[in-house]
Formats: C-alpha cells, sequence, structure tokens
C-alpha cells in the first residue's frame, strides 16, 4: 500500500485548525503520516498544537518564521521516505475519501518513475462554512506548459504528488518559485502526467486570515508589485531555466525564453502582449495580464 505524508504548515490557526485535523484523521485512506510545520506562531496556539499532537499523535516541528512556500519546501524535503506527498490547509476540511481517490489514481498511472500530480475539484466556503462557490474545476484541457507560466490550475491543497515530481520540485529555491503549487504546475506540464478530478474532495475556507484565497483584495495587490517590482513570474521562470533549461523541448524552451531576459525587450513583449493564443481562463485577468506584459513587467 501506499505510504502519504500529509505536510500541513500552520499559523496562529486557532480557529480552524482542530476540523481540519479532524478531517484528515477521518479519512477512509489510512496509510498516512501527518506532518505540521508550525511557522513561528505565538505560544498560545503552539500550546493548542502541542495538545492536539498528544490527541492524535501527528509529528510537530516547531519552526521559526519563513513563509508559507518555505514552510512547506521545507517538510517536502525533510520527509523522505514517503511514496505520495499530500499538502494540507490548516483551515480547510477534507472529504473522507480524498486520499482514497488519489490513491486510486496514482495506482492506476502504473509508471512509478514518471513526476504525477492528481488534483481535485473544492468547494469553497467562508469563516462560517457557508458555501460560497460549490466545485471549483479546471478542466485539463487547453492547460499546457506555456499557460502553466501565466496561471495556476493547482491548488496546493487538494494536490497529490508523488516521490519523481517532489524530487524535481526539490531542485528549486524556494525564495524563488514564489508558489509551491504553482511551480508543481510549471514542472508537470513540462515533465510529466497531471489529472484534474471533478469530484469535490475538500472545502477550502475563504477569508482575510488565508494567504491562499485569491480575492479582489489579494488581485489589487498582485497587481501592484507587479507593477512597482520584479513579477513572481519572472523569477520563477529563471529559476525555472536554472532547473531544467537543458531538458525542455525546443517549443517549451522558446516560450520559456520569452519570460526569463532581463530588462525591457520590446519584441518579447509585443509576441506575449498579442499572442493570438489565451494566457488566463477570466476574460478580465487576460486584458491585465496583456497589458503588464505590453508594459513589460511580465
Amino acid at each position: 500500500m501506499n505510504k502519504i505524508a500529509v505536510l500541513l504548515s500552520a499559523y496562529n490557526g486557532n480557529d480552524y485548525i482542530e476540523q481540519q485535523i479532524e478531517s484528515i484523521y477521518g479519512q477512509t485512506y489510512d496509510q498516512f503520516e501527518l506532518f505540521i510545520r508550525d511557522d513561528g506562531s505565538n505560544i498560545d496556539f503552539l500550546e493548542k498544537l502541542r495538545k492536539l499532537r498528544d490527541k492524535f499523535g501527528f509529528h510537530l516541528n516547531e519552526g521559526k518564521n519563513i513563509g508559507f512556500v518555505c514552510s512547506f519546501m521545507n517538510m517536502l524535503e525533510y520527509v523522505e521516505d514517503a511514496d505520495l506527498y499530500a499538502f494540507a490547509d490548516q483551515d480547510d476540511i477534507w472529504c473522507e475519501d480524498k486520499l482514497e481517490k488519489a490513491v486510486n489514481w496514482h495506482d492506476n498511472r502504473g509508471d512509478v518513475n514518471v513526476p504525477c500530480l492528481f488534483h481535485s475539484a473544492y468547494d469553497i466556503i467562508d469563516s462560517e462554512r457557508k458555501r460560497i462557490i460549490d466545485n471549483f474545476y479546471y478542466p485539463e484541457e487547453g492547460y499546457d506548459f506555456r499557460r502553466s507560466i501565466t496561471e495556476n490550475h493547482y491548488s496546493g491543497f487538494s494536490m497529490v504528488i508523488n516521490r519523481p515530481l517532489r524530487q524535481m520540485m526539490l531542485k528549486g529555491n524556494p525564495a524563488l518559485i514564489g508558489y509551491h503549487d504553482w511551480w508543481a504546475a510549471m514542472i508537470i506540464k513540462a515533465f510529466g502526467v497531471a489529472y484534474s478530478d471533478k469530484h469535490v474532495t475538500a472545502l477550502h475556507r475563504a477569508h482575510g486570515d488565508n494567504v491562499t484565497t485569491f480575492n479582489l483584495r489579494t488581485r489589487v495587490r498582485w497587481l501592484k508589485q507587479t507593477i512597482s517590482e520584479d513579477s513572481d513570474i519572472h523569477r520563477r521562470c529563471a529559476e525555472f531555466k536554472r532547473c531544467f533549461g537543458n531538458e525542455l523541448s525546443d517549443k517549451d524552451k522558446a516560450v520559456l525564453d520569452m519570460f526569463c531576459n532581463e530588462g525591457y525587450n520590446f519584441f518579447d513583449s509585443l509576441k506575449k502582449a498579442f499572442s493570438s493564443k489565451r494566457w488566463r481562463p477570466q476574460l478580465t485577468s487576460e486584458i491585465v495580464i496583456r497589458l503588464l506584459m505590453l508594459l513589460g513587467r511580465i
């Protein structure tokens, strides 16, 4: 049977952490271990985590604050002996068949040496557990390496990856990849196999303290940061080229290079901004990203 490492990065999550841990231990597939890394929380939350550890028996690492991306990547490097790896957010709720669905798909893949990623749909709920969006789902069709540069279809909390993908993810510098799930998306679209399941396996809580919630406020913040600073897309692409540039197909390398050049390149900006193919699924997001491309910010 597959051994799964469930990796959860926690930070001052008093309100919802116990519900999430209970849902993880309520899985129909029980061949897993839960690893929680605390990312420098206050003493009250640490005490709560210690009590929950005594109750459930998970592994607890009390670390310094390094941010959620570095925290997840730290755990991914630390836990070496699992067959599959699942990421978990502290304020979500897992459906009982989440791991079982993922294991069944990975088992049917056959070739354990190919990087593989299972991603499932989820409902978005508010702080009171009322549903905001039912069955949030991105299809695999049309999502290729080119699109993975400018958009990410895979939310970390709904991903289960295999060991080969883990090994490739660890080649990147956590400080440069921006998001661990987006990093995984680029790798899998260049070198591996992914599957998006329409079956809902998690309730994702969207609220102000959730760093992975893409609401209007976080989108505006991203836009301002991209205009004033080097974009996370540029940094991630440059790091991807450093790690995997020699392994890419000529087609994928050509499109990646357009996002790696230092400074403003007029011809690359025109190619990206007036591409006949879509970069993003939503029209408003598509318009904004093309404008940023034209300005040389992406």
